[in-house]
């Protein structure tokens, strides 16, 4: 049995060996596995070091591959669990050993803008608060087109890049904020070439379409863009360049920047913001850091310090402007600070070091685009007022048609609509400025340093010394061909009468009322004989009007704005090419009949002189006139019929369109006057209270009844003016009952407001019947 068994038992022993070696194989590996486990961890550890620089190296890659819209294979991905642990070492070691991983050559990812220097600024709340404005218009989705507008040198361009260094901060965008500089002559190859680097996308020598197209797929990845377009002067075609827009693209944004308003509205913008000048503390503050001026106690009281804050004054809060003067005087002596100050308060910027460069070109830019030839001189005009003034826009009207400078006008009317279109331009592009005063305009410092410098070029050839009293005519400018004049005449105890400017065609000359003005010599006017426009204000000129305007045979347009003295105007009859005239403020009280010599006559101006006679006959010779601004006039009750001959003669004159008059009381006015020809007018009768009364020469059709009786006016020709009302203010109309049908029987269809007082006989205001009632 034993031979038996043992024979069995070697017989069975290799087999039982073999089925032991592939039971124990798998065992055996498992303790492997539990034995070698640090090891294996180590290996695995080396190896997924090794595989994340590569998967950091490729990650670059697929970034530079999205960024150039390019299709991504599947992603590399490592499972590192339990028993597999061993094999995915050894798949990694292999790896690694054989460089499967595909070795891509990457660029460097592109600078974000917020690597741009923005030196010179500084946090300011003015700025503040409009980047934060700015900041929720991003990320508001209504809205995918934003315009930052401002006068150049303001600040627009520093401003977006914060609000790109920022919006990048606050991962606005996903990293994905590009800038493009777009400028006066934009070159659309050069502007794509800015937003693919921006972007990291490569253009391989494609068509300007084909380049349009890759920055196209390039911008409507499924990510969020922001494109900066700065420095925009027109309007720019997007589609050309590539930039998606508009509701189907609201994952791309745009800001813009640009220095005309009206360019933000070309653009679409849904959202506009202003930046204006620094205030008077925020510019102080910037001028100190850029010059290195402390406020130690020592420095603050000396006079120096005092002359850097009148330096800082005159740079207008324009940043620009403030960075470039500090600069520049920076540790520099007192004499050069005092030069500065001469030189600035003379308009004279430009010769400080840096400025003409840096500020002056970069403003006149501005200029040379505005294309109208008339616009650029109505601009120019703006120049010849002081710093800070209010500048009326009448005055540019009646320049404009003195000197001849508007081309296909046939009235004062169609001027003055041109000229506010010139000047609510000339504000779009922030060349000038609102006034707090209706119809007026104001014109920043530092433009109208500009505009002097432009201004007093040969081709130009103004002269403007209207800032500093002068107590003496320059000696050097009395014989040199000048164009225009602008000259502050305050201290002057004589005018010369050697005067010669045979080229002269403007002469503006202004006093404070405080120093008196002798007579103008005889012969002060004789070299200006080719003057068109000759405008005096607050002169106090004794005695009769000079004679010496009798050589302004060529005078278009005379304006003696609140020259009180003066009294005898009979020798302005001799100036027949006159078209304006204007003694507005004056205390002149009678129109003499030598003033019906002028034929040529348009628009002849006396508000505030409270004149009482127009001599009979005048009126009805101005064949020409189209407006008369009388307004609180012919108030003697000693010459009511003289009055009413003188209004009858206005009935006659086919083109009268304009009447500013007030009456205290309706007798004066003609009963059977019908003005069939009046377009615009402001008239104000039976006010026997003093009115206070201001005409900006823009008006709405305004008619105002105090203590008048209505049957008065229903009898009248008067109530044709009725027709074409936008503003009917009564007060005390005794007898009206029905105001739509006693004073207008079509139902006031212009009527935009009405104001009634104590009419207690009124029973309805409007007649609506027949359904064309008035829109209030």
């Amino acid at each position: 049995m034993a031979i038996t068994v043992f024979g069995v038992v070697g017989v069975v022993a290799p087999i039982v060996a073999k089925i032991g070696n592939f039971l124990m194989a798998p065992f055996n590996r498992q303790l492997g596995y539990v034995f070698c486990y640090n090891s294996k961890i180590k290996n695995l550890k080396e190896e997924v070091d090794k595989l994340g620089e590569k998967r950091g190296a490729v990650q670059l890659s697929v970034n530079e591959a999205e960024r150039n819209v390019k299709v991504i294979g599947p992603d590399v991905k490592v499972t590192l669990l339990g028993k597999k642990a061993t094999k995915k070492a050894i798949e990694l070691a292999k790896l690694h050993k054989e460089r499967k991983l595909t070795e891509v050559a990457y660029n460097e990812p592109p600078p974000g803008i917020e690597s741009t220097s923005t030196e010179g600024i500084k946090d300011f709340k003015s700025l503040r608060l409009i980047m934060n404005d700015v900041m929720e218009a991003l990320k508001d989705d209504r809205f995918h087109v934003i315009g930052i507008c401002g006068i150049g040198g303001v600040g627009k361009t520093t401003m977006v890049k914060q609000v790109a260094k920022r919006a990048t901060e606050e991962n606005l965008f996903d990293d994905e904020v590009v800038m493009a500089v777009v400028s006066q002559s934009p070159d659309e190859r050069k502007i794509q070439g800015q937003i693919a680097d921006g972007l990291g996308l490569e253009f391989k020598g494609e068509t300007e379409r084909g380049r349009a197209n890759r920055l196209n797929q390039g911008l409507r990845r499924p990510k969020k863009f922001l494109v900066i377009l700065d420095d925009v002067w027109n309007i720019l075609e997007l589609n050309g360049i590539g930039i998606p827009f508009g509701d189907g693209h609201k994952n791309c944004k745009i800001l813009l920047t640009s220095r005309f308003d009206y360019v933000c509205d070309d653009m679409g913008a849904q959202m506009k913001f202003t930046i204006a000048a620094l205030s008077t503390n925020e510019a102080w503050k910037l001028f100190k850091d850029m010059a290195g001026i402390f406020n130690d106690t020592s420095h603050t009281s000396t006079d120096l310090y005092f002359t850097q804050k009148a330096v800082a004054t005159e740079c207008g809060g324009l940043p620009v402007a403030i960075v470039t003067v500090a600069r520049a005087l920076k540790d520099k002596d007192r004499h050069s600070w005092d030069s500065a100050l001469q030189q600035l308060s003379r308009s004279l910027i430009k010769n400080i070091r840096g400025v003409e460069e840096k500020v002056f070109k970069s403003l006149e830019m501005s200029y040379n685009y505005i294309e109208s030839t008339e616009a650029k001189k109505c601009f120019l005009l703006c120049s010849l007022y002081p710093e800070d003034f209010n500048i009326p826009i009448e005055d540019l009207v009646r320049y404009g048609v003195g000197i001849e400078w508007f081309e296909a006008v046939d009235s004062v009317g169609e001027a003055r609509d041109r000229v506010h279109a010139f000047i609510d331009d000339l504000k779009k592009g922030y060349l000038l400025m609102d006034s707090e005063v209706k119809s007026y305009v104001k014109m920043h410092d530092v433009i109208r340093d500009v505009a002097i410098s432009i201004a007093s070029r040969e081709e130009h050839s103004f002269m403007v010394r209207c800032d500093k009293a002068l107590k003496e005519w320059p000696e050097k400018e009395r014989h040199k061909n000048y164009a225009v004049i602008s000259m502050r005449c305050t201290g002057m105890s004589w005018l010369p009468d050697n005067l010669e400017f045979p080229k002269l065609h403007l002469l503006q000359l202004e006093d404070n009322y405080a120093s008196k003005l002798p007579k103008l010599p005889y012969s002060f006017c004789r070299g200006m004989k080719k003057l068109k426009a000759l405008n005096m204000l607050n002169a106090y000129i004794e005695g009769s009007l000079l004679t010496s305007l009798q050589w302004l045979t060529n005078l278009q347009s005379l304006s003696l704005y609140r020259c009180r003295q003066i009294n005898d105007v009979s020798v302005i009859g001799a100036l027949e090419n006159l078209k304006i005239l204007s003694f507005s403020g004056t205390r002149i009280k009678e129109l003499p009949k030598d003033i019906g010599r002028l034929s040529l006559l348009k628009l002849p101006d006396l508000l505030r002189c409270g004149m009482k006679r127009i001599c009979l006959g005048v009126l009805s010779r101005l064949s020409k006139l189209e407006e008369l601004y009388l307004g609180s006039s012919f108030n003697d009750e000693n010459s009511i019929e003289e009055t009413k001959a003188t209004f009858t003669d206005l009935g006659s004159l086919t083109n009268f369109t304009t009447l500013d008059v007030e009456l205290t009381s309706f007798e004066y006015w003609p009963r059977d006057l019908v003005l069939t020809h009046l377009q615009t007018y402001v008239t104000i009768l039976g006010s026997t209270l003093p009115t206070y009364y201001s005409s900006d020469y823009q008006f709405q059709n305004q008619v105002t009844l105090k203590i008048i009786h209505g049957n008065d006016l229903m009898e009248s020709g008067f109530k044709i003016v009725f027709k074409i009302t936008k503003q009917l203010h009564s007060t005390q109309v005794v007898g009206l009952k029905n105001v739509g049908y006693d004073l207008d029987k079509d139902g006031f269809k212009q009527l935009t407001a009405l104001w009634l007082g104590k009419c207690e006989d009124l029973e309805y205001l409007i007649e609506t019947t027949n359904g064309d009632g008035v829109q209030l």
